[in-house]
């Protein structure tokens, strides 16, 4: 087994990589139908770099190549025990994983990247969450994004390579028109009733129709209100249905849709939208950084605003809004 840091011999003519290491794990053109199916390109998650971690062994590579060759029970435990043989497995989680191989299929591949994400190794994950997403959208084309797990970690991945450009666009990506479109429609119904006292009670959900509740405790003109609402809302969110509820209460109570946790709103059957935000924002406040270090800072502002507006309650963001010029 050999595990090497590619800056330590980087000085040598030793061969930094093995050709079946190459052959497996430094192929960009693997990359370029996930390329081509959305919009980003791989093309600096590749070659690999000085400072990367590698495990580059002849037993791991054999047993992965023959998983890809043939995926059954024996060549995954083989792939289990060669992770376990080279330090990428602990005995436990190698025994619990020998124990529901049977209950793998393509999603082994998923797994495969955890593995790797886990011990750091981001590039060497990337790989085979590839592979993951390539048999689902084989199998589905019409799989959605927030929907798959693997997608999520793909992000998360390009955040931690330092990708940022890459990561802001795979999530957004990923989270898709929905959730921003609804951040605005909210930010319309806050400036419309608050100046009565108003809030929204709650909000409803039937595939392409949305309800909102607004409460408020003094008189006001509730159907023009309406109709402005929806017309503004309309403009937003073409794909949506909306209805308005007003109703004129004494005293509003707290409204139910107030955040439930730091930082982040409350989901419910949401699926990975929460870690598809997760590496949005991360990966917005890394550009962000980057940005204003090169003296950018309208263009920083922008994404800042552009994350707060998604997500009002992640703090990290605002702190940095707040101590921009």
């Amino acid at each position: 087994m050999l595990a090497i840091s590619l800056t330590s011999t980087m000085t040598t003519d030793i061969p930094l990589l093995s050709s079946g290491f190459r052959r497996l794990y430094c192929d960009a053109t693997v990359f370029d139908s996930l390329s081509a199916l959305h919009p980003i390109s791989f093309r600096r998650a590749l070659p690999f770099q000085s400072q990367d971690q590698v495990v580059d062994d002849r037993g791991l590579i054999d047993a992965e190549e023959a998983l890809l060759a043939d995926q059954n029970d024996a060549t995954r435990r083989q792939v289990v025990e060669e992770y376990l043989k080279c330090g990428l497995l602990q005995e436990t989680e190698a025994s619990n994983l020998r124990g529901v191989l049977d209950f793998f299929d393509t999603e082994f591949f998923e797994m495969m990247g955890l593995v790797y994400a886990n011990a750091g190794m981001f590039r060497c994950a990337l790989r085979w969450y590839r592979e993951q997403i390539r048999e689902l959208e084989t199998q589905s084309p019409n799989t959605r994004s927030d929907e798959e797990s693997v997608y999520a970690s793909i992000g998360y991945c390009l955040y931690s390579l330092g990708l940022f450009e890459e990561a802001i666009s795979w999530s957004k990506s990923c989270i898709g028109p929905r959730p921003t479109a609804d951040a605005i429609c909210q930010a319309l119904i806050a400036y419309e009733v608050e100046p009565y006292g108003g809030l929204i009670r709650g909000i409803e959900r039937s595939g392409a129709a949305i309800r909102y509740s607004i409460i408020s405790s003094q008189p006001t003109d509730a159907h023009q209100s309406v109709l402005r609402l929806k017309a503004a809302m309309k403009a937003v969110a073409p794909f949506q249905e909306v209805y308005i509820d007003w109703i004129v209460h004494e005293t509003p109570t707290r409204s139910d849709i107030q955040p439930n946790g730091y930082p982040f709103k409350a989901e419910f059957g949401g699926g990975s939208l929460l870690r598809h935000k997760t590496n949005l924002i991360f990966a917005v406040c890394g550009r962000a950084d980057a940005l204003i270090d090169k003296g950018y800072i309208l263009e920083a502002k922008r994404l800042l605003l552009e994350a707060a507006l998604l997500e009002s309650e992640a703090g990290i963001v605002w702190e940095r809004l707040r101590a921009l010029p």
